[in-house]
């Protein structure tokens, strides 16, 4: 009896010491994998919006998409957003104005190729 809970003693000891280094090691895990996101271009970032890739999270299509862009009710900046919340560009993405610009002047000009 006495060697049965020696054992047993043994047991939980070593799952409950082991236990926090595991769930320790799967935050780094997954905070390495945050940083491994594949940044899109504003070119397909732009191209993916007007083909309706984002309609799911509020972004219109085709024409509708172009009519939001020219009435500014769709800004450059929410299509950065929806490309991060769908793991495509980093958050820092919101900051940078020459992507902005170059979204900017990517929808504008749908219309006219």
């Amino acid at each position: 009896m006495k060697l049965s809970s020696i054992i047993t003693l043994s047991v939980l000891t070593t799952i409950g010491f082991s236990s926090p280094l595991l769930a320790q090691e799967k935050v780094t895990t997954n905070s390495q994998e945050a940083h491994n996101i594949v940044e899109v271009s504003p070119s397909n970032l732009v191209s993916a919006a007007y083909q309706g890739r984002f309609t799911d999270q509020g972004i219109p299509s085709g024409g509708r998409f172009i009519s939001a862009i020219k009435t500014n009710k769709l800004q450059p900046r929410d299509l950065v957003k929806t490309a991060i919340s769908a793991g495509r560009l980093s958050e820092a993405t919101l900051n940078d104005q020459s992507y902005l610009h170059s979204v900017r002047t990517l929808a504008d000009h749908l219309d006219t190729n």
